[in-house]
Parts: C-alpha cells; structure tokens; sequence
C-alpha cells in the first residue's frame, strides 16, 4: 500500500479512519487509505496537498458520525458522545497540520527545501525568476522583523530585505511577534504572490 505522503501523514490518516465504526473500518479501510495517498500524490503543488487535508479533515469526521447513526442500531449521539467525536478531531486536525509541515519540510522526496536569506527571496520575486528557482519547495529563512500587522486570527509580518522588495509573511495565526526581533520562518514557496514593492508568503510558520 502507498503511504499518505510520508510514514506521518500516513498514521494521522489511518487515526482518522478509527472515528469510523469498526465494521466500516474492516472493509473499507485499506481503500480509503489508498485512494486518500494517491489523491496526494495527484498533487504536484504543497498547496493542492494541503487543499487534500483540509477537505479530508472537515469531511471524515462528519461522514463518520453519519455511519455511526446509520449502521449503528443501538447507537445514539448522546452528548458525551458529542464531546468525544469533537475532542478527536481537533486532535486530529492539529496533528495532521503538524504532520503536513512534517514532511514537507523534512521529505526531500516530497518537495525541496532551500535556505534562504530575505533578500534573496526579495530579489528573485523582484527579477521574476522567484518560481524558477524556488517552485514549491518549502524555504526556511532568518530576518530582522521590520512590522507586525493583525487581520482579524492571522497576522502579517514584513520584513527588511535591504532591497526595494520587501518580504511579507502571512502567518495564519496571530503571533507574538515585535519590531526589532529576528526569526526564523518557514513558508511554502509555492504560495508566493507578487505585490507592489513587496514578495507576500502564505502559510507562513516560525521554524
């Protein structure tokens, strides 16, 4: 059987099929876990990967509980119930985040992984060959935060290049972060955007 991408990915999804019945796992188990790692392996780009989990996670769980009330004669949804289903996938859900960054930053297999500084990645958005050299490989660089900005549970994070580029991330969560700090950020390259006088990064993660 092919993995899920990578050993990891492969055991959150197979934990995701366990909120499934038992007879439902039995059969169909083993299939579903096939066509869930040929739908990644479908995807060229880290982003349609991460589109793959996203769409799997808000669906298993919701198609689980389905077959728990429709083949589960003596079953009922009672509020303990509830509570259990909601706790193992929210559970799921972070681990199957922290299992995608996993392999993506660490599986060479799976996309490259380059090290960059800021202002390579500002002048090569700049000089148009930012997709060229960098594709979907997930790039991990060190910078000097020059502003942080809120918009509304996410956050974007500019740093100094030293060129008219400057280098934004996108961090899809609010973070600590102060004008004058250095950090080191991970962010796929794939999800780059030009804007005016500034590389914007997506998905961004503090590494």
């Amino acid at each position: 059987m092919v993995s899920a991408g990578s050993p990891g990915r492969a055991r959150v999804y197979a934990a995701l099929l366990r909120l499934y019945p038992q007879p439902f796992q039995k059969q169909y188990s083993a299939t579903m876990q096939q066509t869930f790692a040929d739908l990644l392996e479908a995807e060229p780009r880290a982003s349609g990967r991460l589109a793959v989990w996203m769409r799997t996670l808000a669906d298993v769980p919701v198609s689980a509980a389905r077959e728990h009330i429709t083949n589960g004669k003596d079953y009922t949804m009672n509020r303990t119930t509830k509570y259990i289903i909601t706790g193992a996938c929210a559970a799921v859900i972070a681990v199957g985040a922290a299992s995608f960054w996993e392999g993506s930053l660490h599986a060479r297999n799976d996309i490259g992984v380059e090290k960059v500084t800021v202002a390579e990645l500002a002048d090569a958005m700049q000089q148009d060959h930012f997709y060229n050299t960098y594709g979907d490989a997930a790039v991990l660089f060190t910078g000097k935060v020059s502003a942080v900005q809120t918009q509304q549970n996410a956050s974007l994070v500019t740093f100094a290049t030293g060129r008219p580029y400057a280098l934004i991330c996108q961090f899809p969560k609010t973070v600590a972060l102060q004008p004058g700090q250095t950090v080191s950020v991970a962010a796929p390259a794939g999800s780059a955007e030009r804007q005016h006088q500034a590389v914007l990064l997506h998905d961004c993660l503090e590494n």
